[in-house]
């Protein structure tokens, strides 16, 4: 295994995929919206860290 690679079942993997369109989805209403970039640049970075 190298290190980065996912060792999730492909179950998990696609709940963390569908986690993460949702997170995009969100964001570009957001902006949408005029969130401001630092308040979307630190959504991102909790999503990441999630």
């Amino acid at each position: 295994m190298t290190d980065g690679d996912l060792t999730a079942s492909p179950t998990d993997l696609d709940a963390l995929a569908r986690y993460y369109t949702t997170v995009v989805q969100g964001l570009s209403l957001q902006a949408r919206d005029g969130t401001t970039r630092p308040d979307l640049e630190s959504i991102i970075t909790h999503a990441m860290t999630a």
